[in-house]
């Protein structure tokens, strides 16, 4: 991790990743894989690190990616509910700008024992919160119309009645939370890039899926609107094409993934892999992999990375490359988002002498499962305290 001092434009970027390389005494021939957040200061190619990277080492095999989180919450802007959601943040924003009126609410949710005590803000930068704000007024709905209706000074009552059994708000809601489900599933540390791409293609089959069941009039997979007494079939149909343009939406942006299918599924599934359609290089070795019923055995055994760890070096030396290629690749910048969260709290106003070695120190054992040895480090200490 290095430290950017002033402007963060690609130039600036890409020489600090040099140096890095240099201080760490990387060869680029190393790096398979960068994924970025799809900022222009790394995408531009021209004056962007991605243009700059290509220029200083042209004819490199690195494969660039969007991260997959960052392209999961963008392909939201395919949806067509903007309406739906000024109306659900006017009323949350109402209701919590008004300190009073708050104060009542949440004192009423408790003496309903309602399931939540409080409406959510919307945050448009934060990834999952479009789809908590419309679950949680979701579930509140009945308890917010039955406190409007006591408290008939607040001016904002028209609106919750009206948007009370919303069309939008119910199949937004069910939606988010689908897409939501896929975001949740895509986070964490130890994940594959198979897999991760994995979850992408099953989502994009059940938009399918979901689309076909809509124009059937089919709300299984819609709990929320099927709950609902009267639903417009009129509408169904637009909402049917809302979900073909974000099935389309994901299809556009996930095409850098999509290039790289057969080399994921050399990864993934070796032994059903077809043999001709694979580089030259790992032709043969697959082919004696494919006929080894013992070492078909193995895999299905086994974890993926135990299974190419036990394969022989000499058999399948390109096999073992590539296995190390694949199981490198980052699909998403989750652990980065992760780290810039630990950094913006250890990071503050209190820490008036935190150097950069201070933080990098403070990185490690944050990111990492290191635990610090006490009894060892108090055995190097005659005196513990210069007052003592």
């Amino acid at each position: 991790m290095r430290s950017l001092k002033g402007t963060t434009k690609g130039c600036d970027i890409f020489r600090e990743f040099q140096e890095g390389l240099l201080t760490l005494k990387v060869p680029i021939t190393d790096i398979c894989n960068i994924t970025t957040d799809g900022a222009s200061n790394m995408t531009g190619k021209k004056s962007g690190f991605l243009g700059l990277f290509n220029q200083n080492y042209p004819g490199n095999n690195v494969v660039f990616l969007h991260c997959v989180i960052h392209q999961d919450a963008l392909c939201k802007s395919a949806l067509n509910m903007k309406p739906v959601l000024d109306a659900v943040v006017k009323l949350v924003n109402t209701i919590r700008s008004r300190g009073r009126t708050h104060r009542q609410l949440r004192d009423f949710l408790q003496s309903v024992q309602s399931e939540y005590f409080d409406v959510l803000y919307y945050t448009k930068v934060r990834w999952l919160s479009a789809g908590c704000v419309f679950e949680r007024v979701w579930k509140l709905k009945d308890d917010i119309v039955s406190f409007f209706h006591e408290e008939t000074v607040f001016c904002g009552v028209q609106n919750v009645r009206r948007y009370r059994m919303a069309f939008g708000l119910c199949i937004f809601t069910d939606l988010l939370c689908h897409m939501n489900n896929l975001n949740v599933k895509m986070q964490g540390k130890y994940q594959f890039i198979d897999d991760i791409w994995a979850q992408l293609k099953a989502f994009k089959l059940k938009l399918n899926l979901f689309a076909g069941q809509l124009a059937k009039n089919d709300l299984s997979h819609f709990l929320r609107l099927n709950s609902i007494p009267l639903v417009n079939e009129e509408k169904l149909k637009n909402y049917e094409y809302g979900l073909k343009k974000l099935h389309f939406e994901f299809e556009r942006r996930f095409q850098d993934f999509s290039a790289i299918q057969t080399e994921l599924d050399i990864f993934t599934m070796p032994f059903n892999v077809n043999c001709e359609a694979v580089r030259s290089d790992l032709q043969l070795e697959l082919i004696e992999l494919q006929s080894n019923n013992h070492l078909k055995q193995s895999f299905l055994n086994m974890p993926k990375l135990e299974f190419y760890k036990s394969l022989s070096k000499v058999s399948f030396p390109n096999l073992i490359s590539h296995a190390q290629k694949i199981s490198a690749m980052f699909a998403s910048s989750y652990i980065c988002e992760q780290v810039f969260s630990t950094m913006n709290l250890r990071k503050n106003c209190f820490r008036s002498r935190l150097t950069e070695e201070h933080l990098a120190s403070f990185h490690r054992i944050s990111t990492s499962h290191f635990e610090p040895q006490y009894k060892e480090l108090l055995k190097m200490k005659s005196q513990f305290h210069s007052s003592h």
